[in-house]
């Protein structure tokens, strides 16, 4: 908390309050919180009770200069010399400090020096706010637009601001294992397109061109200029129920190739100088069953970045372009920063290397596949050491620009919650992978579509080498049980092809101080689940169970958060379902003497007999009217010997 010990002047006066390291100190990862009544109640009586000024993040120095000690203050820097000097001590009152920059490729001198010489904290504060406001409303502004229940329900897509060297920003609503791609598409898009103008607009899907994480999430790139002046990018990519493929929904769990997953868009421009492709538009209809709902949901994904380039086009003119680019920078300089600090609390050393399986790859369904990862820290760095089985033959392979983000947001979720999401978080955080031909890092064509079965299995991986390291603060792995169901056919009422698609959830591992958090997903996956009322309104089914499993989360001193049980019975003539998930064979075993989850399982009922089991994978399965099938999601893994779980806890 800060300490007012002068008070000389008033509020537009020459107000000098200086708030060092030594008297004012938020806790790790707060963002400034100003009280500007108390502060400036302050400054106009010096008998007015303390006002608040907390740093932007603990030991981050503050300093407020009066306009005549300005020039003093840019005498005292260190040699940066630039005619935009006095131009910008005549233009911004007051002089902020961003101490711990450091010059990065493509900075112009005059952008250095305003970031080293004059922020305002409240400025820098304001203008990040507002740009994660501006991915926020844009992620609303999808929400309300979309057409299929995977967009206006499980919200499985994101948002997310670059600079123009292709750095993130910002990001809205966070789903990790979007970020690594979308961050991989700008920088294809800036390579490929120099040409790129005012009003254009680009589309990717192709998991190996550009790194998608699978075909049927589709991406558009919206350049941002100010006049002619290309100063960033907005990304978003969103899933799409019916892209084409093999089976109706598109992802096959038996695909044994990126052919067999759908239409493949490399990268294309889509708007040109604010022009629709047209003929882009016929390709993407003729190669989905579900045209309407497809295209519709493409169109809200152009209109919804075009939206967000008024709204940045607003925010550069209230600000000015050079002082939003120097806001941008410094976060993520601060942010590498605060990361650096907390990584160096850790003992340097080797941990793990830790194992895991996942179930088959949908082919050979007797064969687990490994997946492991050891964890080197030095200093004030992580440095994560992946390694896997040679490739899948099924869609269980996994790309690396994927996997090194959501690795880099799981560190970030440990070390600083409270701070956003932005590029300066992988600075401190390398990746290896094992050589080209493995899961982790399959080569062309190799399938794909099921990447999140071993995204949520090296996170499991991942998170256990990090307990190692430091064990007081990390929970226990999730279920990596999260998976999806589709299903499709004609709609016994309108006549119409319908394509549904939902995903549902295990739980997420045991704290250290408390159980695991039921039917929610992994630390990486952030979407939501489908409602009852939203399928049964839009879709031929009728869901008879949707309950939370018992005793399904690993046991533990905490145990891990339950998973769920669904229920659904088909009310069309004829269904095709597909479902794409794991840990029928290999649950979540926790940590630190925890018992295993329980695993996961599905089951289908016809014609009144028996159910019978199905496997984790399953493409192309038929359903008819009045058949029931079963789905449910294995717990979190727990933390700690069960035998020392407080009596009370026990059920």
């Amino acid at each position: 908390m800060a300490r007012f010990d002068e008070r000389r002047g008033d509020a537009i006066g020459g107000l000098n309050i200086d708030i060092r390291s030594g008297d004012a100190g938020a806790g790790l990862g707060e963002f400034l919180d100003i009280d500007l009544a108390d502060a400036l109640a302050a400054a106009r009586d010096q008998h007015a009770a303390p006002g608040k000024i907390e740093t932007l993040v603990h030991r981050h120095d503050v300093c407020l200069y009066g306009k005549a000690v300005i020039p003093e203050a840019a005498k005292r820097l260190s040699g940066i010399h630039n005619p935009c000097m006095s131009r910008m001590i005549k233009d911004w009152d007051y002089g902020f400090r961003v101490r711990g920059l450091h010059p990065r490729p493509g900075m112009t001198a005059e952008i250095w020096c305003r970031a080293e010489i004059l922020m305002n904290p409240i400025d820098l504060e304001v203008i990040y706010q507002s740009t994660l406001q501006i991915a926020r409303e844009l992620t609303l502004n999808m929400l309300r637009t979309g057409y299929s229940t995977i967009i206006k329900e499980s919200q499985d897509f994101t948002f997310a601001v670059f600079d123009a060297h292709g750095r993130m920003v910002a990001q809205g609503i966070p789903q990790p294992l979007h970020i690594g791609p979308l961050a991989a598409q700008v920088n294809e898009i800036r390579r490929r397109f120099a040409d790129a103008a005012p009003g254009d607009a680009f589309i990717v899907n192709h998991p190996y061109e550009a790194c998608q994480n699978h075909s049927t999430d589709v991406t558009i790139i919206t350049p941002l200029f100010v006049g002619e002046r290309l100063v960033g990018y907005i990304g978003n990519t969103a899933h799409k129920p019916d892209l084409g493929g093999k089976v109706p929904g598109t992802n096959a769990g038996d695909a044994t190739d990126l052919f067999q997953e759908g239409l493949l868009i490399p990268p294309m421009r889509i708007l040109r100088r604010g022009e629709l492709v047209g003929e882009l538009e016929a390709v993407i209809c003729a190669n989905t069953r579900t045209p309407e709902v497809t295209w519709g949901d493409v169109s809200a994904q152009i209109n919804t970045n075009t939206y967000g380039v008024t709204r940045f086009a607003e925010l550069f003119g209230k600000y000015g372009t050079d002082k939003v680019l120097v806001c941008w920078q410094a976060w993520m300089d601060i942010c590498e920063r605060e990361l650096r600090s907390e990584i160096a609390k850790v003992p340097d050393g080797r941990y793990g290397p830790e194992t895991d399986y996942l179930d088959d790859d949908g082919i050979d369904l007797e064969k687990p596949h490994r997946i492991s990862a050891t964890l080197d820290v030095a200093g004030d760095t992580l440095h994560f050491i992946l390694d896997s089985d040679v490739q899948a033959r099924g869609p269980i392979n996994l790309r690396p620009c994927v996997s090194r983000n959501f690795i880099q947001c799981l560190v970030k979720m440990v070390f600083i919650p409270r701070l956003p999401v932005n590029d300066g978080l992988s600075r401190p955080v390398q990746v290896s992978y094992p050589p080209e031909g493995s899961l982790l890092n399959p080569r062309f064509p190799a399938p794909v579509n099921m990447y999140v079965r071993p995204s949520q299995v090296t996170t499991s991986v991942a998170i256990r080498a990090l307990a190692r390291a430091v064990p007081g603060r990390i929970p226990a792995p999730g279920s990596a049980a999260g998976g999806s169901i589709s299903s499709a056919g004609r709609h016994p009422q309108s006549g119409r092809w319908y394509s549904q698609y939902e995903i549902l959830s295990g739980g997420t591992g045991a704290r250290p101080d408390g159980d695991g958090v039921s039917a929610m997903d992994e630390l990486v996956v952030n979407v939501m689940n489908t409602p009852v009322e939203a399928v049964e309104t839009e879709f031929p089914v009728r869901v008879e169970r949707y309950e939370l499993a018992q005793d399904s989360g690993g046991p533990g001193i905490f145990r891990g958060g339950l998973g769920v049980r669904r229920q659904w019975r088909a009310l069309a003539d004829e269904t095709v379902v597909n479902l794409r998930t794991d840990r029928f064979k290999f649950s979540s075993p926790g940590i630190f003497a925890a018992k295993p989850a329980l695993p996961s399982a599905a089951s289908l009922l016809s014609d009144g007999g028996a159910a019978r089991p199905l496997t984790s994978k399953v493409a192309g399965l038929r359903l008819k009217k009045g058949d029931v099938l079963t789905l449910q999601f294995a717990g979190g893994g727990g933390w700690g010997d069960p035998r020392r779980r407080a009596a009370e806890r026990v059920r």
